[in-house]
């Protein structure tokens, strides 16, 4: 758990309140949410996606990532999570808002799958994660977890607010939370969004995070290398789960296209499902594993030969997606 300090940062004043429903998924920026590795040399930024082996320059960084490279002193690159326009392969990278940094060398394993956001304060020692269903709050010094109904979500300006009840033992427990886009860092980790937190009567501050980062490890494009004169090979996968395989052989006959189905799975590997063109055949399943270049698919294809298939990114990240609930 981070050790966090005083240095939290709460900024803004309440806005008019602007709703109170249980809102769809359809902010455009969470579907800009991305993440890598971010170094500087010669005062120019690069970053290097999480997926991705060869560095990209930045051509706009926010004046907080220039500062905070400065302070720490760091000649090793910085993990970070960031909202910007989704760009292909080798293009710059446009960072817009920053909303996490750190260095800790396993960021890019860390998924928090299946939580909206996660937050965490001390003075005491609380944590907490938001599913598209509940918040359920961790009180250490107390060993106990306290699990409310997410419910509806208010807007207040740019912040995010949840009120929610539920009946214990003994006794009623109340909760309000109000999520921000505010500063907020410790020793490990600098924040963009701040949580003042009152869970019956009692105040708790802290930082807090997005999860369910599995999904920035795909790209919405696959195909084969441009060095392969034979075949044409792609794969499309849709933020909606559907996948579209196209196999053009170059040998003036249309193209193959199969449509079907993809999901992730543990230990990095995708699964994508698809009906065979020819109706008299079954459906198919590929098991692609995910790799820095891109995934592939191993072993013996009776399609593809004896070294599998392998497929490198050539469209955008894949869009973040929450669930019923938008969050900042």
């Amino acid at each position: 758990m981070f050790n966090l300090r005083k240095s939290i940062v709460l900024i803004g004043l309440m806005a008019v309140l602007s709703g109170c429903v249980s809102l769809p998924f359809s902010d455009t920026s969470s579907r800009n949410y991305q993440r890598g590795w971010v170094s500087m040399e010669d005062e120019q930024f690069f970053v290097r996606g999480c997926r991705e082996t060869e560095p990209r320059m930045i051509d706009q960084t926010p004046k907080q990532l220039e500062r905070l490279f400065r302070q720490r002193g760091v000649t090793t690159p910085l993990y970070v999570e960031w909202i910007g326009e989704p760009r292909l392969p080798g293009q710059p990278i446009q960072i817009t808002q920053l909303r996490y940094v750190a260095s800790d060398p396993s960021s890019c394993q860390t998924h928090l799958n299946d939580v909206l956001m996660h937050a965490q304060g001390e003075r005491p020692d609380w944590q907490m994660s938001i599913t598209d269903s509940h918040i359920r709050i961790f009180l250490p010094q107390q060993r106990r977890t306290l699990v409310f109904p997410a419910g509806s979500v208010m807007r207040q300006g740019a912040d995010w607010w949840w009120e929610s009840d539920i009946e214990g033992r003994n006794r009623k427990h109340r909760l309000s939370l109000r999520i921000q886009p505010a500063a907020c860092q410790d020793d490990q980790a600098w924040f963009g969004l701040s949580v003042l937190m009152t869970l019956d009567g009692r105040e708790y501050i802290g930082c807090a995070k997005r999860g369910n980062l599995e999904r920035l490890d795909l790209f919405t494009e696959y195909r084969l290398a441009e060095t392969i004169e034979t075949r044409d090979i792609r794969l499309k996968l849709g933020d909606d789960g559907s996948a579209l395989l196209s196999e053009d052989y170059l040998n003036q006959q249309p193209a193959l296209e199969s449509r079907g189905s993809w999901q992730q799975l543990s230990s990095g590997r995708l699964l994508v499902t698809l009906d065979d063109p020819d109706p008299k055949l079954n459906q198919e399943a590929l098991m692609f594993v995910l790799t820095e270049q891109g995934i592939l698919l191993p072993g013996f294809h009776p399609r593809y030969g004896h070294n599998g298939l392998h497929l490198k990114p050539s469209g955008i990240p894949m869009p973040w997606a929450a669930g019923r609930l938008v969050v900042p």
